[in-house]
């Protein structure tokens, strides 16, 4: 009777074993001598990461077991997708509450923030706010990262041009599922459908690219109303609202052209140098390894014309570039905006003549930053680290344009919802300076304004930047600063009574501002040459 028992209780147990593995047949333990090596440490921490949508990606992995380079690239998008999300933001008041406003109620950007102007009057200040962070490693499933994957690799195996990419750059331009931040859908399909009898008609991918872009400008253009509206868009907002800004404008490209076999991705500029705001554009890499910018849903490749002066052009990547300030930055010290991502890479010189910069900074700190001025402050667009003489080089650097070196540090706290929070801002780290054409640095006076020699010779202003909104207007007060001592120093404040500004001299070597006292001056820096002001 006994061994009856103990037989009976084997075969439960076997029985017990076999019903787990049915139920739960995606092992870690198994899939993982399978995974391609030069990701699986990568792909193994993203599994750990996933909580339970482990099991998500591991279908995924296991779907792929057999074929080796569709498993190549499910192990190149799970390794790093922990660098990617939706992120949805949305504007809240000083304790956090969501303040409902739709950018579609307005015609211009000016309207919509005359309106935010209006309620802050009423409630406040009001500030953007990450809302929700969807990240692709807890959010994704199979079904749709399964249908990516195949949909690239149908491209790859039936269109002429794509099998000629190599590995590298059909698994970072044309095998991602998203373009930026955000919310994760199946284009692919849409686009493929869209553009399937232009696709079958041609055979050089340079025009297939002019016949996308040509269709999607009617299908989708810019509105600067969409300058509000901090979220990026997916394919379903931008389908229905048809109008977004130029973020939407590279990601409405990147779905159209990568459905179709077109590698294709976004470069952008975190600030412009010479004007307020930043900009994102798209390049298209052909298979001949040539890089063509264009501006997806505005100008072909080939047709496309940025501004003289750029201080930095980045290139987004769906996979991580060695080296960047995000990949040796300590967890104990903050990076500015922008520089804290590992998922992009420097191609400055690609697009303009670029120098290194190399300055001695005035304190004893691990990494130093370099600014440019917009949006009325100094934004910092590039790193360097300091070495222990206190020598820090700005690589590829562009030229014709305003710098100064910066330190990024806690300046002070500040209240947000009911909590103090570190206040960080740039704090100069030495003088301003011009990086001439060709390519040498010119420094700007930074001592004080009293021991400085004047020149007694008049200059007019008729405006205080780019822009109709800085026309100078009568009877508008300016101050007129300089900049001295690491900061702005006023000159002197005037009530306009003419369509222009006259001063009676200028010191030599000096950086200057006029400010227009408005809710939103956004003055642009300048310099005086033999009476003429020439903007930075």
């Amino acid at each position: 009777m006994k061994s009856i028992t103990y037989l009976f209780s084997i075969i439960m147990l076997f029985i017990a074993i076999n019903a787990c593995s049915i139920l739960q047949p995606y092992s870690i333990r198994k899939i993982a001598p399978s995974i391609p090596e030069q990701y699986r440490e990568k792909v193994l921490e993203s599994l750990e990461e996933a909580g339970s949508n482990k099991k998500e990606l591991l279908k995924v992995l296991y779907h792929y077991k057999e074929d080796h380079l569709k498993l190549q690239a499910a192990s190149f998008l799970i390794a790093y997708m922990p660098d990617h999300c939706f992120a949805d933001v949305s504007l809240v008041d000083s304790l956090g509450n969501t303040v409902a406003m739709n950018v579609m109620d307005f015609n211009t950007a000016m309207e919509v923030q005359a309106y935010i102007d209006s309620l802050e009057t009423q409630i406040g200040e009001l500030r953007y706010k990450l809302i929700e962070k969807r990240e692709d490693v807890k959010t994704m499933y199979a079904e749709l990262l399964i249908t990516h994957i195949d949909a690239a690799f149908r491209a790859y195996e039936i269109l002429p041009w794509t099998n000629q990419y190599s590995w590298e750059d059909f698994r970072e331009y044309i095998l991602p599922y998203r373009g930026s931040s955000e919310p994760i859908s199946d284009w692919r399909s849409y686009f493929w459908e869209v553009f399937a009898s232009s696709r079958d008609s041609i055979q050089d991918p340079l025009e297939l690219a002019y016949v996308i872009n040509d269709s999607s400008m009617k299908m989708f253009t810019f509105k600067d109303i969409f300058y509000y509206h901090s979220a990026d868009q997916g394919l379903a907002e931008m389908l229905e609202n048809k109008i977004g800004r130029c973020e939407d404008m590279t990601n409405f490209s990147i779905y159209a052209m990568r459905a179709n076999g077109l590698a294709v991705t976004s470069d952008f500029t975190p600030y412009w140098p010479d004007r307020s705001n930043n900009h994102a554009w798209n390049a298209i890499i052909l298979p001949n390894e040539e890089v063509i910018p264009f501006m997806g849903c505005e100008a072909n490749p080939g047709k496309y014309n940025l501004q003289k002066r750029i201080a930095k052009v980045y290139r987004k990547l769906f996979s991580q570039e060695l080296g960047t300030l995000a990949d040796i930055l300590p967890d104990s010290i903050k990076a500015p905006p922008w520089l804290g991502y590992k998922n992009f890479k420097d191609v400055t010189d690609k697009y303009r003549p670029v120098s290194d910069v190399t300055l001695q900074v005035n304190q004893d700190k691990p990494f130093a930053y370099i600014a440019v001025f917009n949006d009325n402050k100094w934004q910092p667009i590039h790193w360097g680290s300091v070495d222990s003489t206190g020598v820090v080089v700005f690589s590829d650097m562009g030229r014709d344009i305003a710098y100064i070196p910066v330190f990024y540090e806690i300046v002070d706290t500040i209240m947000v919802e009911d909590k103090e929070k570190p206040k960080y801002e740039p704090i100069p780290a030495g003088a301003p300076f011009i990086l001439s054409e060709e390519g040498n640095v010119i420094a700007f006076d930074n001592e004080a304004v009293e021991i400085r020699e004047e020149i007694n010779n008049e200059f007019i202003m008729r405006m205080t930047g780019q822009g109709g909104i800085n026309k100078v207007k009568i009877d508008s007060t300016y101050t007129w600063f300089v900049w001295a001592e690491d900061e702005w120093r006023e000159v002197i404040d005037t009530t306009v009574t003419a369509d222009s500004l006259v001063f009676e001299y200028y010191y030599p070597e000096s950086l200057y501002k006029v400010e227009e006292d408005c809710l939103h001056p956004d003055p642009r820096i300048f310099t005086v040459e033999n009476g003429e002001v020439i903007f930075w």
